[in-house]
């Protein structure tokens, strides 16, 4: 998604390959951005970052402000 088309709503969403080593966040592997917004409204925290690595079967990284249980 280009700069251009992104909502307005605070999640910064990228295309790049995740590290799950360097990100010291809480973070979900989802099938779709919907998910990760299911999964942030469930548990009661910030949906922060979307990062669409196009690996199947689960291509998009759901970051979060903090774990849930913080």
């Amino acid at each position: 998604m280009t700069e251009g088309n992104q909502p307005n709503d605070d999640i910064e969403r990228v295309e790049e390959k995740f590290d799950p080593l360097a990100e010291t966040r809480y973070w979900l592997p989802a099938a779709s951005e919907q998910h990760c917004k299911r999964i942030s409204r469930k548990r009661g925290i910030r949906l922060v970052k979307v990062v669409d690595t196009k690996i199947e079967p689960l291509p998009i990284i759901c970051i979060f402000e903090r774990h849930p249980d913080e």
